[in-house]
């Protein structure tokens, strides 16, 4: 079984390149549904820490931002941000889209961006991945 990990483990990467960049194509194909843009204020700030993958790397504290917005007439609270800023404090304001005909679905202002970024770190790890699976195979031989 020890010998079959790095196999798995690159099928596995390339299996998650692949989920990235489909939900990267799904991103921007749905990009028209979030037609309206609101203001929603920062509520909740939470710090986390996470541990680096490489051990040499120190952990870090992250936030995780919250927030509250209204849409006719209807309040959806402590929904997690689109978009993650360092930056942001309880009380801030931020412009986010939200779809009309269902607006608990909501996206940071250019939701292209973020679609762009997911296909292309879903190539890099799916060909990674792949190159990986080759040479592991071509080792165990």
């Amino acid at each position: 079984m020890k010998k079959f990990l790095p196999v798995i483990m690159s099928i596995g990467v390339v299996v998650v390149g692949i989920i990235f960049a489909i939900s990267g194509i799904s991103t921007i194909a749905n990009k028209d549904k979030f037609d309206t843009q609101i203001t929603a204020t920062v509520v909740d700030i939470q710090q986390e820490w996470e541990s680096s993958a490489d051990p040499d790397d120190p952990d870090r504290l992250v936030d995780t931002a919250y927030i509250d917005y209204e849409v006719d007439g209807k309040k959806y609270e402590h929904v997690l941000a689109p978009e993650q800023n360092g930056n942001m404090k309880v009380g801030d304001t931020v412009d986010i889209l939200v779809q009309s005909q269902n607006p608990e679905k909501i996206s940071a202002l250019n939701p292209t961006k973020g679609g762009i970024i997911f296909i292309v770190v879903g190539v890099i790890a799916a060909i990674g991945g792949c190159v990986s699976t080759i040479r592991a195979f071509i080792k165990r031989r």
